[in-house]
């Protein structure tokens, strides 16, 4: 898995943990799998590749991932929960771009019908109704967006979980 004292988005998803699990089972969670000395790695992708070697029999990845392994050969899957977590992102153009009419442009396509299917194709979740990426039953699952934080409550974060997994 991800290291959450390096990796911003698994830090993420452990604090966030107590949205779907309650506070306490989210705790202990957290404890348990940290005292199982899970291998830890640099980023979801790294993960993913190690289960889709065989490295690995299981990885905490994206499901992007199992996607893209799985579209490669790779038998992987997820498992399916009612509910998932996830990160909303955002597009933004400044005042001051220099092609403001390109960049409203791109904003449009990257926002349109077909964009939306081109990324949900490879494996992205987007925000289209009606439009899934190829994983089954993906269109069942509720998405609870994860906890973020400034950089000084990431710093704090990572430092915690470098206590709790590094035992």
């Amino acid at each position: 898995m991800p290291d959450p004292s390096q990796d911003t988005s698994t830090l993420r998803w452990f604090e966030s943990l107590y949205k779907v699990m309650g506070r306490e089972r989210a705790a202990k969670f957290t404890a348990d799998l940290a005292a199982s000395k899970p291998s830890l790695v640099e980023a979801f992708l790294v993960a993913a590749d190690r289960a889709s070697t065989g490295e690995a029999s299981l990885a905490i990845t994206l499901l992007i991932n199992v996607v893209t392994f799985g579209q490669k050969g790779a038998p992987m899957d997820y498992l399916r929960l009612p509910t998932m977590m996830g990160s909303s992102h955002y597009l933004t153009l400044s005042k001051k771009a220099p092609h403001t009419n390109a960049g409203k442009a791109f904003i449009d396509f990257f926002l349109g019908d077909e964009s939306m299917r081109i990324m949900a194709k490879n494996g992205e979740s987007v925000n289209r109704k009606g439009v899934y990426p190829p994983i089954p039953e993906i269109d069942k699952v509720k998405l609870i967006d994860m906890e973020d934080f400034d950089t000084k409550g990431f710093a704090e974060k990572k430092k915690e979980y470098q206590k709790i997994f590094m035992r």
